[in-house]
């Protein structure tokens, strides 16, 4: 038997509803259409226990979960560890990139002829030095133009999945992509995305190769499908039904809101009508009010079958807060709820501030809490470099601040400070993927518990990551790395440091006890907040009209951005667990001095036209507003 399945794990299964035990308990493959709020992590989660547990997978075999962004993948691992599930060599929970990288390319590539990466060469998208190849692709394909990035992106996403009719949609950009990538190849480079499409053309050409891959992985559970594009798609298509590795799909179609990158609701629908994949649709809305669920199905503009909790005594609150002013009285707005909220008792990392993009919108709200001296956490600054190594060094300054305290931020991702035996494997897995060689687990654990010990918020940043960098040889794993960005991020750490001044407890970036957060609304889908604050709801920022030049105005938006647009303000609007508040008014001044009188978003205004027996002014509230009653 792989794992003893303890009483963690047999209480988590015992607390599914049967929509969850549905998922969990059936043994072929499947595609789990999970709501907002419906426990679509808790669901994956018992069903990569209950896999283990059963004995689904042999001695010699694994769990493939893959999942889109880091912060899910350490997500989930960090849960199967709560419940008793520590066994990494049965398990693999990674991005879908980690996961090509090290399960296909890296251990099969060289046997078939496909090069693999070497240190310093995968490259970011929009960096310099992928930049570079764009403008001379569009010219050896014969259109015109500088080059547009997000367009190649997704020409070279659809031209490796093989779709043929996707790719004569395409037209010339098809050869865009063609070019790209040969050049891309030329240079000795790589990116995320060549990682995949390498990975599924392996897959395709070398029977062997995928035979092994699918006796290593029988079962892949893949986390967020509806964002992972054609690629990905692909590779499960072919790994389900040529190999016959067996899947468990979650996501949701409505929360489609990557289609810069490829994403598209129709791949997990795909999926779903494969002959032999079993649907499972969570439906019970556990987070947010019924009132909060009514009005983010306005906003569809489509029926769906969600419901609030049955148990809950309480609707939810949607507050609809009209200004006559601009964008700069958004934010003073913003500030006044803030205090509001405080004033009642609510802890400030319970309030979550939502703005779409960067922008005038952004600027007012950062300045208004400044000027009322509010703590936030604004996620969008760009001080620290990315990467797994540095949010391995984020841990490291967390757990040597807090040490294991568990602490209330308000968010799955930071509510809680990693253990010792957690960051001694994320620790031998950068070793790994950096080429040099693991330690014991028990030796990489003492190492980290002296590297840690005696460290205070308010030491220098500068002299403890030098101290660090000693004692954890991270100079070797950045050099190792195959990740470019990886080649320096000691050096944009200390740099930060230096530039800012910062301090340890300034670098453990999952400290966000009594801070607002300020995040995209691209950022915070996946998790949640008591309140949630939707500022600027005016036509032109939400949903977005692009500006043209030759027209001197902003136009309206093209059908398949307003249908995304319409997905993101539903992902905002079902974040929170107890009201939402949104801000909206009738124009907003650009910062080219422009006033822009679109009106109200279209979305507010469908709140309000659409479904006026449940708007009132039933409670007295500071402001005048609107409030869908809980």
């Amino acid at each position: 038997m792989i794992l003893l399945s303890g009483p963690a794990l047999h209480r988590e299964l015992d607390a599914l509803d049967d929509e969850q035990r549905e998922a969990v308990f059936h043994d072929g493959d499947l595609a789990v259409m999970a709501g907002p709020g419906s426990g679509k992590t808790r669901t994956l989660v018992a069903k990569v226990g209950y896999l283990l547990a059963s004995q689904q997978v042999s001695i010699h075999r694994s769990v493939a979960a893959i999942t889109y962004g880091r912060g899910a993948a350490r997500e989930i691992t960090h849960r199967l560890r709560k419940l008793g599930i520590t066994h990494e060599r049965h398990l693999t929970s990674s991005t879908l990139h980690s996961w090509c990288l090290n399960a296909v390319l890296r251990p099969y590539g060289p046997l078939v002829g496909i090069p693999v990466p070497s240190p310093g060469c995968i490259v970011d998208e929009w960096s310099s030095a992928w930049s570079q190849h764009v403008a001379p692709s569009y010219a050896e394909a014969g259109v015109h133009g500088k080059g547009n990035p997000k367009e190649i992106v997704r020409a070279r996403r659809i031209v490796a999945s093989g779709r043929a009719q996707d790719i004569e949609a395409l037209g010339k950009m098809a050869d865009v992509a063609r070019s790209f990538d040969a050049r891309l190849t030329a240079a000795g480079q790589f990116d995320f995305d060549s990682i995949i499409a390498q990975s599924l053309r392996l897959l395709r050409e070398n029977s062997k190769a995928a035979k092994m891959v699918a006796a290593r992985y029988p079962w892949l559970i893949v986390d967020e499908y509806q964002d992972l594009g054609p690629v990905l798609h692909e590779l499960v298509l072919h790994l389900r039904n040529q190999e016959g590795v067996r899947v468990a799909a979650f996501g949701d179609p409505d929360q489609t809101i990557m289609s810069f990158n490829g994403a598209d609701p129709r791949y997990l629908r795909e999926l779903a009508a494969q002959k032999g994949i079993h649907p499972v649709a969570l439906t019970t809305n556990y987070r947010c009010g019924q009132a909060v669920i009514d009005a983010s199905h306005v906003v569809l503009d489509e029926p769906r079958p969600h419901r609030a909790d049955p148990l809950r005594e309480d609707n939810g609150d949607l507050e609809l807060v009209p200004l006559a002013g601009g964008l700069s009285d958004h934010a003073k707005r913003v500030v006044e709820k803030v205090h509001e909220l405080s004033t009642a008792g609510t802890r400030l990392h319970q309030v979550a501030i939502f703005y779409p993009r960067k922008g005038e919108l952004l600027d007012a709200i950062v300045a208004a809490l400044n000027m009322a001296n509010l703590p936030y956490v604004h996620e969008g600054e760009q001080r620290f470099p990315k990467g797994d190594l540095a949010d391995f060094i984020h841990d490291c300054a967390a757990r040597a601040v807090l040490g294991p305290a568990i602490r209330a931020t308000g968010t799955q991702r930071t509510d809680h400070a990693h253990t010792i035996t957690e960051m001694a494997f994320a620790y031998n897995r950068l070793r790994r993927g950096s080429g040099l060689p693991e330690i014991p687990d028990h030796v990489a654990g003492g190492i980290l518990v002296t590297a840690l010990q005696s460290v205070s918020a308010d030491d220098n940043l500068t002299v403890w990551l030098e101290k660090l960098s000693s004692a954890l040889a991270l100079p070797a794993i950045c050099a190792g790395s195959p990740i470019a960005r990886d080649q320096d991020v000691l050096q944009q750490f200390l740099n930060a440091a230096r530039r800012h001044g910062l301090t340890v407890g300034d670098v453990a970036g999952t400290v966000r006890t009594d801070r607002l957060t300020l995040v995209t609304y691209h950022s915070a889908k996946g998790r949640e907040w008591d309140y949630v604050i939707l500022p600027g709801l005016v036509d032109g920022i939400m949903p977005y009209r692009p500006w043209s030049r030759p027209h001197r105005r902003h136009l309206e938006p093209r059908e398949a951005d307003l249908t995304e647009s319409r997905r993101l303000f539903y992902v905002a609007l079902t974040r929170t667990r107890q009201t939402a508040i949104l801000i909206y008014g009738d124009f907003w001044t650009s910062d080219r001095g422009d006033r822009n009188e679109y009106g109200k978003s279209r979305f507010i205004l469908e709140l309000l036209n659409r479904r006026p027996s449940i708007l009132t002014h039933a409670r007295p509230l500071q402001h005048q507003q609107h409030v869908i009653p809980g």
